[in-house]
């Protein structure tokens, strides 16, 4: 008899065992099926993760998939968690159409995602869907907190004190105990990092401290000043001696060529072509990690490294550093705002390479 609810079978082809379904002592069965949907942005899904213990805490037999955006797949990879990740294209998004799940967890609230949440086959709904005027709607009363954080700038900027992280427990209807980022890093992940730190014959002695220097890729205004960065790194060799490295990306590639070039004191740039789980094994090396609210702070919670996070448009009551670090917010008055461009960037720039070092200092 053919066991077309196995999760090994393929239909197409034989599953990984090669074993005729009569035959097969491997056979398992579908459990509780759980889809979640958090595609994007690239921060949010790996801080998304802290969900996954209180998942399988309250439903252990469960099988999670979980459907995200192409570029983001690589920070579930060998996720104990995620049974299976789907990459948002049409190969995975027309078989969630047949597909039926018992629990549904939707917490993006882009129109793409929400409607493909309102028309999925589940009987057990938690966050956002569209209602039939195309507009963001709710499934379960529990996520009506998250919702009006997005329609009221009052609750979200000044009144709200939940983290992300409780929120997400919130929506779900899941009693939330603090915890963390799931982020698995495989030894490859830090070769390159590894030959880096040799090549360079990276001093051992000394703490080695990343400076993420960029702001991601929605947000200009949560970029930090690089003359900023350039007195930082002047008190890091100055006075602590430490090992400086600059993190980021291709768009951090013009900056830390500048900073490299500009400081009279040795920094090493770890390059600007590294790949997602490259740019991961240079974080992992870090004692401390100085960014603003990006993916590379993200990553180096999730890592549990020392962060020294700087906040101008953005809301630092959202983020936890799990009591490794510490936030730095100006709070001018116009901040936060979550303004992807800005002609003024005071909240950013009034946040001074004096304070980052005190902080650093204090969490030595």
């Amino acid at each position: 008899m053919i066991k077309a609810n196995c999760i090994y079978f393929k239909g197409d082809k034989p599953c990984k065992f090669g074993i005729p379904c009569e035959d097969c002592s491997y056979f398992e069965p579908f459990a509780k099926k759980i889809l979640i949907i958090k595609c994007r942005a690239q921060g949010d899904v790996l801080r998304t993760t802290a969900l996954l213990p209180g998942l399988k805490r309250k439903f252990p037999q469960s099988f999670i998939f979980w459907l995200v955006d192409e570029e983001s797949t690589g920070l579930l990879l060998n996720n104990p968690y995620v049974d299976r990740i789907l990459a948002y294209n049409l190969e995975s998004v027309w078989p969630l159409m047949v597909e039926k799940f018992d629990i549904l967890i939707s917490l993006d609230k882009e129109p793409s995602s929400t409607s493909l949440a309102t028309l999925v086959n589940c009987p057990q709904k938690f966050g956002f869907g569209m209602n039939e005027y195309g507009n963001l709607s709710i499934f379960n009363r529990a996520a009506e907190f998250a919702y009006r954080l997005g329609i009221d700038d009052n609750l979200k900027y000044f009144l709200n004190k939940k983290t992300y992280q409780e929120i997400i427990y919130e929506i779900a209807e899941i009693d939330y105990k603090n915890e963390e980022y799931v982020f698995h890093l495989k030894e490859d992940m830090q070769k390159k990092a590894q030959a880096f730190f040799k090549k360079h014959k990276i001093p051992k002695n000394k703490i080695s401290i990343g400076l993420n220097t960029g702001a991601g890729t929605k947000f200009e205004t949560k970029q930090w000043p690089k003359e900023k960065f350039l007195n930082l790194i002047r008190y890091l060799n100055s006075e602590l001696k430490a090992n400086v490295f600059l993190l980021g990306g291709i768009k951090e590639r013009e900056i830390n060529h500048y900073l490299e070039k500009k400081s009279p004191y040795r920094v090493y740039n770890t390059g600007s072509n590294n790949s997602l789980s490259e740019f991961a094994g240079f974080i992992s090396l870090m004692d401390i990690v100085t960014s603003s609210d990006s993916l590379g702070m993200h990553l180096a919670i999730a890592l549990k490294k020392k962060v020294i996070a700087l906040f101008g448009p953005t809301c630092p009551h959202e983020i936890d550093l799990y009591g490794r670090g510490a936030k730095i917010f100006a709070g001018v008055s116009c901040s936060p705002c979550y303004k992807q461009t800005c002609s003024d960037g005071k909240c950013m720039e009034k946040i001074t390479a004096e304070q980052v070092f005190e902080a650093i200092k204090k969490i030595l």
